[in-house]
């Protein structure tokens, strides 16, 4: 089951958006928008990333969405 939800984090975004062409896993679009969000705030991006481990697959595709676009 853990596999399952996290698969989403770990496709490239141009497999999870079709308005992407970057190839780059979303978890690691992610991590580099909190990154810059937080001022190189490894402990405070984790956080961030964390809710997205929680969330639905379907979940993490929207509310990433709203952050990446």
């Amino acid at each position: 089951m853990a596999d399952e939800q996290y698969q989403t984090l770990d496709l490239p975004m141009n497999e999870v958006f079709d308005w992407s062409e970057d190839k780059t896993p979303l978890r690691d679009a992610l991590w580099h928008h909190y990154m810059v969000e937080n001022n190189k705030d490894t402990v405070a991006t984790l956080a961030h990333l964390k809710t997205f481990e929680a969330m639905q697959p379907k979940d993490v595709k929207v509310e990433a969405e709203k952050i990446l676009r």
